[in-house]
């Protein structure tokens, strides 16, 4: 009975989608989860119902997105992980059998990630962890920590590898806030910082 019933809810999903948000693929993105309307979701994305995403974000094929933030002009790659729940390896025992309310316990803080933020293919951001606006996460990172505006990391643990910019450029980026502007503005605002 509860297969029977998880089916019908997909089928009401997936309906739901077609009809409010065309631009989510996925039925497994829960209806309570904000999502701007510019924002592509493509197919086997699963975002929970506490998470916001963005405008003008990609999100591809296989992602997990779990009690997270993700700011505007985002592009994510297949099979990210944000925000999985995460075990307290000082209990007894590691078990959800154990756990009161597993969702709530193992998913405690929320991921905070900036705009125009890439994620590379596979990258994997723990629990609580906050990306800087501008940032570039390697394919296949594990990031265990706060990720500064514009750094690029790679690596497990993730380390910051450079910066995309130097300080001057990235003040002139931050203090512009394109990321914040219609696409149409925003590309003004970018052709702009290039030619400075």
């Amino acid at each position: 009975m509860k297969s029977v019933l998880l089916i019908l809810y997909r089928i009401f999903v997936f309906f739901y989608n077609i009809i409010l948000r065309p631009r989510i693929m996925s039925v497994y993105v829960h209806i309570k989860s904000k999502i701007a309307k510019t924002s592509i979701i493509d197919l086997n994305v699963f975002v929970d119902r506490k998470s916001v995403i963005g405008g003008y974000c990609y999100i591809a094929k296989g992602t997990i997105i779990t009690k997270s933030i993700i700011g505007n002009y985002c592009s994510i790659g297949p099979n990210v992980k944000i925000g999985l729940g995460e075990h307290d390896y000082n209990q007894i025992s590691t078990s959800m059998r154990f756990i009161g309310s597993p969702y709530e316990k193992l998913t405690m803080k929320e991921c905070f990630v900036g705009n125009d933020v890439w994620i590379g293919t596979n990258a994997v951001i723990l629990r609580g962890v906050s990306i800087g606006d501008g940032a570039v996460i390697g394919a296949n990172a594990v990031v265990t920590k706060n990720v500064p505006p514009f750094a690029i990391v790679v690596g497990c643990p993730a380390y910051v590898k450079k910066y995309r910019f130097d300080n001057h450029k990235i003040e002139q980026i931050t203090k512009s806030q394109w990321w914040n502007h219609s696409i149409y503005e925003a590309k003004k605002i970018i052709k702009v910082l290039e030619n400075d």
